[in-house]
């Protein structure tokens, strides 16, 4: 009997590493809706995937004026983390901001992760903790002007607590190499 425990596990563990599961965590202004053709394609191919709505973006209705820090604004994907069994270990795949959040998913769940993947993505070693990463973190767009539509959920005369990027814009700076539909 214990040698079949013995077996079934190591049969689970064989079929985790052949067949792994891809979390994709959107960037700035983005969903899970963006991964769509990707997921598709991975789940024909026989791979589990799963793809999070951060607080305030895509299906989730957050009111982004009520996320006043980023481990609100992460909240989804550290509960989804959370929520898998400890055995379980994930490839966490971040574009753009996404990376801010692999990040911090890495130093909260190091041993659910067996690999994060920074897609065209924001790569800080400590992740989103001080001001100095804010400034390394936000791309310099300043070439296009002003792109940015600031939320102040804190209030006028405090930091922004959200930023997407101006619709008139979303097309030449996120999406340009994305189909119309």
């Amino acid at each position: 009997m214990e040698e079949e425990v013995m077996m079934s596990m190591t049969e689970k563990e064989t079929a985790a590493m052949n067949n792994p599961h891809f979390v994709l965590v959107h960037g700035l202004g983005g969903g899970a809706w963006c991964w769509y053709k990707i997921k598709c394609l991975m789940e024909i191919s026989g791979y589990k995937v799963s793809c999070i709505d951060l607080k305030g973006a895509g299906t989730d209705r957050s009111d982004a004026n009520s996320i006043v820090s980023f481990d609100d604004y992460n909240k989804p994907l550290m509960d989804f983390m959370s929520a898998l069994p400890h055995t379980e270990q994930v490839i966490l795949v971040g574009h753009s901001a996404g990376g801010l959040s692999v990040t911090q998913a890495t130093h909260k769940f190091a041993n659910k992760i067996r690999l994060a993947v920074y897609v065209a993505a924001t790569m800080l070693k400590s992740g989103f903790l001080t001001d100095q990463d804010t400034k390394d973190g936000v791309p310099d767009l300043s070439q296009f002007g002003d792109v940015y539509e600031l939320g102040f959920g804190l209030g006028a005369e405090q930091p922004p607590t959200t930023a997407m990027v101006k619709k008139e814009f979303q097309r030449k700076i996120i999406y340009q190499m994305s189909p119309q539909e």
